[in-house]
């Protein structure tokens, strides 16, 4: 009987819930990505003892990129950044924490919603955050990277340059 969803992308690196909840996710991503590259993505879920006692199943983490989050995993359209059974599942009676990762390709320039579900196959609680942070899939971070990769397989003097250029461009969460 438990579900959470979390629509939200993390500026820099953090967003979760609501300290005070019972059940929380703290969400960590590269505010830009590159286009058809790997985004990488950690979840630490955490919660108090005894929030997810009444559970139904095995407790799972899936987190999708995408314009906007639907009412479930399975009804949002988007990349796959996580879909992963939670390791180790919670003890009756515990406060719990755990952390999952995975990496996705975005597939399509622009802002996107980092959207995020935790539930045991029965259930969901919704938390619908106001004002969801965004991840930007960028063009110029992409171009940029991409003449940096394509100087650096070379071994040209530019390299370097191309390099600078790419972390301006992407920041320093993008993977070059």
């Amino acid at each position: 009987m438990l579900g959470f969803l979390l629509c939200g992308a993390l500026p820099s690196a953090i967003a979760g819930a609501d300290s005070s909840a019972p059940v929380r996710l703290t969400i960590m991503l590269a505010p830009v990505a590159r286009l058809h590259r790997p985004l990488s993505i950690a979840v630490h879920v955490s919660a108090d003892a005894g929030a997810l006692d009444n559970r139904n199943g095995p407790i799972r983490i899936q987190v999708k990129l995408a314009r906007e989050c639907g009412g479930t995993y399975q009804y949002t359209p988007g990349v796959v950044l996580l879909n992963k059974q939670l390791s180790p599942q919670p003890s009756t009676g515990r406060a719990y924490s755990a952390v999952a990762r995975g990496s996705g390709r975005p597939t399509a320039y622009g802002a996107q919603t980092v959207c995020a579900f935790l539930d045991d196959d029965y259930e969901k609680w919704q938390d619908d955050t106001t004002d969801p942070p965004q991840v930007d899939v960028s063009r110029s971070c992409t171009l940029a990277a991409a003449r940096y990769d394509a100087a650096h397989r070379h071994r040209r003097k530019q390299a370097a340059a191309d390099r600078r250029a790419a972390r301006r461009a992407c920041g320093p969460g993008v993977p070059l």
